[in-house]
């Protein structure tokens, strides 16, 4: 990769950065092409030289979002599926402490997905990714010791998690309850699994 690729990707990624930033500080209607290039710093033909209109940043934005949140950890490198969950859940809350606007933006291109096609697929693109890292983890540490619809339930309750208790304990109760929550809920998923 030569200099000029280095600096593209760098400059890409510093207004998708932006772009989770100002949605996830004010909404996603007071995403402007106008507001991201003055907040990035960029001139707005600097912004369409990187993506071809604002609705690719945004469509881009959420897939930074699943880099964010859904870079779990390598099963092979755990002990056990409690130990994994643990070390998840403390990487979700550090990235809700260290970027706390990334939760809120994924949250209002969630809600933008019942009104937009091509967000309700990068939503379901997002959901399908963080269902399939845990499908992995939990064949990984099951290996065959469980009959698979034991396993599609436990998925069940992972997605129900994301979409329902996650989401009310993080808007209604804060990143703390998100924790505390996130803990309670191991404990259902290893009670699903048959450890508890």
């Amino acid at each position: 990769m030569n200099k000029n690729e280095i600096a593209s990707r760098a400059m890409r990624q510093h207004i998708l950065s932006t772009t989770l930033e100002i949605v996830g500080n004010e909404g996603l209607a007071a995403l402007t092409a106008t507001k991201l290039g003055k907040k990035a710093g960029i001139s707005k033909g600097a912004l369409y030289h990187h993506f071809d209109n604002l609705d690719a940043v945004k469509y881009a934005a959420v897939d930074e979002l699943i880099s964010m949140f859904l870079a779990v950890a390598e099963p092979a490198n755990f002990d056990d599926f409690e130990s994994y969950l643990e070390v998840t859940g403390d990487t979700l809350y550090l990235t809700m402490q260290c970027e706390p606007y990334a939760m809120k933006a994924m949250y209002s291109f969630t809600t933008q997905a019942l009104f937009d096609e091509q967000f309700r697929v990068a939503i379901q693109r997002f959901s399908q990714h963080g269902l399939t890292e845990y499908t992995r983890a939990i064949e990984y540490f099951y290996q065959g010791k469980i009959p698979q619809h034991q396993i599609d339930t436990a998925i069940r309750v992972v997605d129900a998690f994301f979409l329902g208790a996650g989401l009310q304990s993080y808007v209604l109760q804060g990143d703390d309850q998100f924790r505390q929550n996130w803990a309670l809920f191991s404990q259902m998923l290893l009670t699903q699994l048959g450890e508890r």
